[in-house]
Protein backbone atom coordinates (compact mmCIF):
# COMPACT_ATOMS: atom_id res chain seq x y z
CA UNK A 1 0.00 0.00 0.00
CA UNK A 2 2.64 2.78 0.90
CA UNK A 3 4.77 1.76 -2.67
CA UNK A 4 1.26 2.26 -4.41
CA UNK A 5 0.99 5.55 -2.75
CA UNK A 6 4.02 6.36 -3.68
CA UNK A 7 3.57 5.33 -6.77
CA UNK A 8 0.56 7.19 -7.64
CA UNK A 9 2.61 10.94 -6.88
CA UNK A 10 5.10 9.76 -9.36
CA UNK A 11 2.64 9.03 -11.59
CA UNK A 12 1.34 12.46 -11.55
CA UNK A 13 5.07 13.78 -12.30
CA UNK A 14 5.78 11.41 -14.78
CA UNK A 15 2.57 11.61 -16.96
CA UNK A 16 2.54 14.98 -16.95
CA UNK A 17 5.85 15.18 -17.66
CA UNK A 18 5.37 12.79 -20.48
CA UNK A 19 2.25 14.21 -21.79
CA UNK A 20 4.00 17.99 -22.16
CA UNK A 21 7.12 16.41 -24.05
CA UNK A 22 4.98 14.82 -26.76
CA UNK A 23 3.60 18.43 -27.06
CA UNK A 24 6.85 20.51 -27.27
CA UNK A 25 7.87 17.92 -29.56
CA UNK A 26 5.01 18.28 -32.14
CA UNK A 27 5.61 22.19 -31.67
CA UNK A 28 9.22 23.11 -30.63
CA UNK A 29 8.34 26.34 -30.29
CA UNK A 30 6.50 25.88 -26.40
CA UNK A 31 9.89 23.85 -25.40
CA UNK A 32 11.28 27.20 -23.14
CA UNK A 33 7.77 26.81 -21.46
CA UNK A 34 7.85 23.36 -20.81
CA UNK A 35 7.90 23.68 -17.24
CA UNK A 36 5.13 25.91 -16.72
CA UNK A 37 2.81 24.00 -18.97
CA UNK A 38 3.60 21.06 -16.87
CA UNK A 39 2.60 22.92 -13.64
CA UNK A 40 -0.47 24.38 -15.26
CA UNK A 41 -1.32 20.93 -16.02
CA UNK A 42 -1.42 19.18 -12.57
CA UNK A 43 -3.31 22.63 -11.41
CA UNK A 44 -5.91 22.41 -13.92
CA UNK A 45 -6.25 18.46 -13.00
CA UNK A 46 -5.86 19.01 -9.49
CA UNK A 47 -8.66 22.19 -9.23
CA UNK A 48 -11.00 20.02 -11.72
CA UNK A 49 -10.90 17.01 -8.65
CA UNK A 50 -11.50 19.58 -6.32
CA UNK A 51 -14.76 20.87 -7.61
CA UNK A 52 -16.11 17.04 -7.60
CA UNK A 53 -15.45 15.72 -11.48
CA UNK A 54 -16.53 11.99 -11.42
CA UNK A 55 -14.42 9.96 -13.89
CA UNK A 56 -16.67 9.02 -16.87
CA UNK A 57 -15.94 6.48 -19.37
CA UNK A 58 -16.99 8.16 -22.85
CA UNK A 59 -14.52 10.97 -21.53
CA UNK A 60 -11.56 8.37 -21.04
CA UNK A 61 -12.74 6.08 -23.42
CA UNK A 62 -12.43 8.40 -26.52
CA UNK A 63 -8.76 9.67 -25.97
CA UNK A 64 -7.79 5.69 -25.07
CA UNK A 65 -8.99 4.28 -28.30
CA UNK A 66 -7.62 7.15 -30.57
CA UNK A 67 -4.46 6.50 -28.81
CA UNK A 68 -4.40 2.75 -29.96
CA UNK A 69 -5.84 2.91 -33.11
CA UNK A 70 -3.28 5.82 -33.97
CA UNK A 71 -0.27 3.69 -32.39
CA UNK A 72 -1.43 0.65 -34.49
CA UNK A 73 -1.56 2.62 -37.71
CA UNK A 74 1.83 3.97 -37.13
CA UNK A 75 3.46 -0.14 -36.68
CA UNK A 76 1.10 -0.97 -39.60
CA UNK A 77 2.58 1.77 -41.90
CA UNK A 78 5.95 1.29 -40.42
CA UNK A 79 6.80 -2.20 -40.70
CA UNK A 80 4.87 -1.69 -44.07
CA UNK A 81 6.88 0.98 -45.50
CA UNK A 82 10.53 -1.29 -44.01
CA UNK A 83 8.97 -3.97 -46.17
CA UNK A 84 9.11 -2.51 -49.03
CA UNK A 85 11.94 -0.73 -48.29
CA UNK A 86 10.55 3.06 -48.30
CA UNK A 87 11.80 4.03 -44.51
CA UNK A 88 14.26 6.24 -44.25
CA UNK A 89 15.86 6.63 -40.73
CA UNK A 90 16.20 10.08 -39.75
CA UNK A 91 19.66 11.78 -39.98
CA UNK A 92 21.76 12.65 -37.01
CA UNK A 93 23.32 15.84 -36.34
CA UNK A 94 24.89 14.73 -33.01
CA UNK A 95 26.64 11.57 -31.53
CA UNK A 96 26.30 10.47 -28.25
CA UNK A 97 28.79 8.67 -26.15
CA UNK A 98 28.65 7.03 -23.63
CA UNK A 99 29.46 9.05 -20.29
CA UNK A 100 29.60 6.21 -17.68
CA UNK A 101 31.05 2.03 -17.16
CA UNK A 102 27.98 -0.01 -17.36
CA UNK A 103 27.76 -0.96 -13.81
CA UNK A 104 24.97 -2.48 -12.22
CA UNK A 105 23.32 0.69 -10.43
CA UNK A 106 23.00 1.87 -14.68
CA UNK A 107 21.49 -1.43 -15.10
CA UNK A 108 18.90 -1.25 -12.33
CA UNK A 109 18.38 2.18 -13.88
CA UNK A 110 17.35 0.84 -17.11
CA UNK A 111 15.11 -1.62 -15.69
CA UNK A 112 13.20 0.81 -13.88
CA UNK A 113 12.68 2.67 -16.70
CA UNK A 114 11.58 -0.06 -18.14
CA UNK A 115 8.85 -0.90 -15.45
CA UNK A 116 7.21 2.16 -16.32
CA UNK A 117 5.47 0.92 -19.08
CA UNK A 118 3.81 -1.23 -16.70
CA UNK A 119 2.21 2.06 -15.28
CA UNK A 120 -1.60 2.06 -15.12
CA UNK A 121 -2.37 -1.83 -13.95
CA UNK A 122 -2.86 -1.28 -10.71
CA UNK A 123 -5.80 1.07 -11.60
CA UNK A 124 -7.65 -1.91 -13.07
CA UNK A 125 -7.32 -4.00 -9.57
CA UNK A 126 -8.03 -0.24 -8.00
CA UNK A 127 -11.17 -0.16 -9.63
CA UNK A 128 -12.80 -3.43 -9.64
CA UNK A 129 -15.78 -2.41 -7.91
CA UNK A 130 -17.08 -0.30 -11.03
CA UNK A 131 -17.13 -3.15 -13.09
CA UNK A 132 -20.06 -4.54 -14.32
CA UNK A 133 -21.58 -7.64 -12.48
CA UNK A 134 -19.40 -10.12 -12.53
CA UNK A 135 -16.83 -7.78 -11.63
CA UNK A 136 -13.82 -9.77 -10.84
CA UNK A 137 -13.97 -11.72 -14.22
CA UNK A 138 -14.83 -8.79 -16.25
CA UNK A 139 -11.86 -7.06 -14.66
CA UNK A 140 -9.35 -9.85 -15.31
CA UNK A 141 -10.37 -10.12 -19.02
CA UNK A 142 -9.50 -6.02 -19.11
CA UNK A 143 -6.12 -6.57 -17.47
CA UNK A 144 -5.28 -9.49 -20.40
CA UNK A 145 -6.67 -7.66 -23.38
CA UNK A 146 -4.64 -4.34 -21.84
CA UNK A 147 -1.97 -6.45 -21.07
CA UNK A 148 -1.95 -7.45 -24.96
CA UNK A 149 -2.26 -4.19 -26.23
CA UNK A 150 0.82 -3.00 -23.41
CA UNK A 151 3.32 -5.35 -25.27
CA UNK A 152 2.21 -5.93 -28.48
CA UNK A 153 3.08 -1.53 -28.83
CA UNK A 154 5.55 -1.68 -26.77
CA UNK A 155 7.98 -4.31 -28.68
CA UNK A 156 6.36 -2.63 -31.50
CA UNK A 157 7.64 0.93 -30.44
CA UNK A 158 11.07 -0.46 -29.91
CA UNK A 159 11.44 -2.50 -32.79
CA UNK A 160 11.03 0.45 -34.96
CA UNK A 161 13.10 2.88 -32.77
CA UNK A 162 16.01 0.28 -33.60
CA UNK A 163 15.69 -0.41 -37.13
CA UNK A 164 15.21 3.43 -37.07
CA UNK A 165 18.73 4.00 -34.96
CA UNK A 166 16.42 6.52 -33.32
CA UNK A 167 18.76 8.48 -30.96
CA UNK A 168 16.89 10.18 -27.88
CA UNK A 169 17.02 13.85 -28.14
CA UNK A 170 16.95 16.43 -25.37
CA UNK A 171 13.97 18.12 -27.20
CA UNK A 172 11.71 15.13 -29.15
CA UNK A 173 10.85 12.04 -27.61
CA UNK A 174 11.33 8.68 -29.24
CA UNK A 175 6.93 8.10 -30.23
CA UNK A 176 8.01 11.98 -31.82
CA UNK A 177 11.07 11.06 -34.28
CA UNK A 178 9.44 7.71 -35.08
CA UNK A 179 5.79 9.22 -35.90
CA UNK A 180 8.21 12.13 -38.39
CA UNK A 181 9.86 8.97 -39.85
CA UNK A 182 6.58 6.83 -40.66
CA UNK A 183 3.84 9.62 -41.25
CA UNK A 184 5.94 12.37 -42.28
CA UNK A 185 4.93 16.07 -40.46
CA UNK A 186 1.22 15.46 -41.62
CA UNK A 187 -2.20 15.48 -39.78
CA UNK A 188 -1.25 11.54 -38.72
CA UNK A 189 1.53 13.12 -37.17
CA UNK A 190 0.29 15.70 -35.22
CA UNK A 191 -2.93 13.79 -34.11
CA UNK A 192 -0.44 10.92 -32.97
CA UNK A 193 1.32 13.97 -30.66
CA UNK A 194 -2.10 14.64 -29.54
CA UNK A 195 -3.33 11.20 -28.54
CA UNK A 196 -0.26 10.87 -26.67
CA UNK A 197 -0.52 13.99 -24.51
CA UNK A 198 -3.90 13.48 -23.86
CA UNK A 199 -3.83 9.70 -22.54
CA UNK A 200 -0.51 11.00 -20.66
CA UNK A 201 -2.75 13.65 -19.04
CA UNK A 202 -5.72 11.78 -17.99
CA UNK A 203 -3.28 9.20 -16.64
CA UNK A 204 -1.85 12.24 -13.78
CA UNK A 205 -5.79 11.62 -13.19
CA UNK A 206 -5.88 8.60 -12.47
CA UNK A 207 -3.39 9.41 -9.37
CA UNK A 208 -6.07 11.94 -7.87
CA UNK A 209 -9.14 9.51 -8.15
CA UNK A 210 -7.70 6.41 -6.96
CA UNK A 211 -4.84 7.78 -4.27
CA UNK A 212 -7.95 8.80 -1.66
CA UNK A 213 -9.21 5.13 -2.11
Amino acid sequence: AGSLLIDYTLTVAVSVTAGIEAITSAVPQLYPFRVEMGLAAIALIAWANMRGVRESGLIFSVPTYAFVGVVFTLLVTGFTRYAIGDLTPPVHTEIVTSSHVLSLFLIMRAFASGCTALTGIEAISNGIPAFKSPESRNAGLTLIAMSALLVTMFLGITYLAKDLNIVPHIDETVVSQIGRAVFGSGFLYYLLQATTAMILLLAGNTAFADFPR
